[in-house]
């Protein structure tokens, strides 16, 4: 019983109960609640309501401190997220992100001290990109993910998303540069499942595929080498020293989460109208390319999960995690 399908109005109900339990009002309530079930619908079960559990969960939080900007330009605004959840504080950085670039052309927001993950990327730069603009995310997070053949962990799983307007859907394109997200160890460890034996390490530096061992050694990075873990190095620049977050083992703040957002106006270089005829066309070009032995479709990022969310918003359900479910004490 891996999997077991929910009426999504149900679960939106028993979620927003849960946070105004908590002492959240209905509208900051609801907004983290829109981001759980859009990366459930999108079939991204690392990254919806196993959230609520785990080394951090969200159930137990309540409102803490005031949402600050700590400095704002006319392009920028820096935000101290004032230990709120994460997707709470930057559903409101995506507004003034997009706020400032269909002003200015260019906007650029940090975020710090929040609780926990903000979640999937994309959820973010579909957001950007649903207005006309390029959105640029990335996030990073407490130490989970080693490189350089190092055995220590170094860096967060560290997330990076894009969005691009077309004169179609978006094309969003999100992706751990970690070989699998710390909530897959969650989930796996969950479930009483072994993970696959390329993903992790030890404390001590061996592979193992216990996830509770990964959890107190390492994730590998995405492709197990340099290209990975440089990536992964350069989303914490971003999301760690530039917001005033931390960053590898830094522990000066208790909160150690950061994300950076942009969002670019492509009237800066040319004109909306012909920038989404020329990425249309690309993803045209690409489709048409020719398929390898037993491939039935050129699949594009982002596609997947928004087909599944096409399919939850017409059958009304959406699947999750049977597990998470009894955890959070759920009956449907």
């Amino acid at each position: 019983m891996a999997y077991m399908k929910v009426k999504v109005e149900d679960l939106r109900t028993k979620l927003l109960a849960t946070f105004q339990d908590k002492g959240f009002s209905f509208e900051d309530a609801k907004s983290v609640v829109d981001y759980l079930l859009w990366a459930d619908m999108s079939g991204i079960n690392t990254q919806g309501i196993i959230k609520m559990t785990g080394t951090e969960p969200l159930q137990d939080i309540k409102p803490k401190h005031e949402i600050k900007v700590e400095r704002d330009t006319k392009l920028s605004q820096l935000v101290n997220g004032g230990a709120n959840p994460a997707p709470l504080v930057s559903q409101r950085a995506t507004g003034v992100v997009i706020e400032k670039a269909k002003e200015h052309g260019f906007g650029i927001v940090g975020v710090r001290n929040t609780f926990s993950s903000n979640g999937a990327q994309g959820f973010y730069a579909e957001k950007i990109a649903k207005n006309d603009l390029i959105g640029i995310v990335c996030s990073r997070s407490p130490a989970s993910t080693t490189g350089f053949d190092s055995v220590d962990p170094l860096f967060g799983t560290n997330p990076i998303g894009f969005g691009f307007p077309t004169e179609d859907e978006p094309l969003v394109f999100d992706m751990a540069t970690s070989a699998m997200t710390f909530y897959g160890l969650v989930l796996a460890k969950a479930r009483g499942e072994k993970i696959p034996a390329d993903m992790a390490i030890d404390k001590d530096g061996n592979p193992t595929t216990d996830p509770e061992e990964a959890m107190s050694g390492a994730i590998l990075p995405f492709d197990r080498g340099y290209k990975g873990a440089g990536l992964g190095m350069m989303v914490e620049m971003l999301a760690g020293p530039l917001t005033n977050s931390a960053w590898v083992d830094n522990k000066t703040f208790k909160e150690e989460w950061g994300s950076l957002f942009m969002a670019i106006d492509p009237n800066l270089l040319i004109d909306t109208v012909t920038f989404k005829k020329n990425a249309s066309d690309l993803i045209s070009k690409v489709r048409r390319s020719r398929k390898k032995d037993g491939a039935e479709e050129i699949r594009l990022p982002g596609e997947r999960a928004q087909l599944s969310r096409k399919e939850a918003e017409r059958s009304g359900l959406v699947e999750v995690d049977a597990v998470i479910v009894k955890e959070l004490g759920y009956q449907f």
